[in-house]
């Protein structure tokens, strides 16, 4: 589904970090072990080195250890300041099973799912991947669900059915997109766009929103202008009936839609194209 998402542009995504997967049965329940190379046990141990400074014995820590303190296992005295009487050398890796020593044990990975032991010849990669929301997609988000939320809960109220956004087929047999479209029972079907600028809205998306109402024609049509409409855009408004509701923001668009709703339907500006000076 993410990917589906992704190929449409919904999601955008970043390489995170890459994994490995059973060549036999493709699970990333893996783990990573480390065997002796002599036998391949994974029973192995590892050992610090410790070097005698003043005999030059080169052992296990665990052979220096004592009761209380550090005694050389070769000439008996005790080992007391690090860096002077002894130091540290490293580690090896030792075999509980067939003793052998060696620097680097054998890196293997064990399938949790299935069991098969493979190394990073045999191993499937596969890429995990960050993803968020496009820019337009979080647009969409924000406009649907954000700013019209306040809007598409008072409808609700109003026992109206609302998809937000929703699509009408018009009598063209166009789909026709608006920011809710609300229907209660089989007759009536109320449609409604929001926009949102920091100036006056002019007349454009009010004739943007006629064209398509006169395919739809829808009972009720409701155009939510934020910040407001310049006088021109509600006087064509008013000719096309389509009623406007101005406000700061989109709650304040909802109280107005609840103080104005009987539910008879918004009262436009009804001016003849007589009346009207564009």
């Amino acid at each position: 589904m993410v990917e589906k998402l992704w190929d449409v542009g919904i999601f955008k995504r970043k390489f995170h970090e890459k994994i490995l997967v059973c060549p036999s049965c493709l699970s990333v329940n893996v783990s990573n072990d480390y065997v002796c190379p002599n036998c391949n046990s994974i029973d192995i141990e590892r050992k610090t080195l410790l070097e005698h400074t003043a005999c030059g014995n080169i052992d296990s820590v665990d052979n220096f250890l004592v009761e209380g303190g550090l005694l050389c296992p070769k000439c008996n005295k005790e080992l007391l300041e690090a860096g002077v009487d002894y130091q540290k050398l490293g580690a090896w890796f030792q075999c509980s099973q067939c003793g052998k020593r060696s620097d680097m044990p054998s890196p293997i990975h064990r399938c949790r799912n299935c069991g098969r032991i493979f190394t990073i010849r045999d191993t499937g990669f596969v890429n995990i991947y960050a993803y968020r929301l496009g820019s337009e997609a979080e647009e969409e988000f924000k406009r649907s669900y954000l700013i019209m939320k306040p809007i598409g809960v008072v409808l609700e109220d109003f026992q109206f059915k609302v998809e937000m956004p929703g699509q009408i087929a018009g009598r063209s047999g166009t789909l026709h997109r608006f920011d809710a479209v609300a229907t209660k029972g089989s007759s009536e079907v109320l449609v409604l766009d929001l926009i949102a600028s920091e100036k006056q809205i002019d007349e454009v998306p009010v004739a943007s929103m006629y064209a398509k109402i006169f395919d739809v024609t829808p009972t009720q049509s409701i155009l939510v202008a934020i910040p407001g409409l310049t006088e021109k855009a509600k006087r064509l408004a008013g000719l096309y009936r389509i009623s406007t509701i101005e406000a700061e923001n989109s709650q304040q668009a909802a109280d107005q839609i609840k103080d104005k709703f009987g539910w008879a339907g918004l009262s436009g500006n009804e001016e003849s194209l007589g009346d009207l000076q564009l």
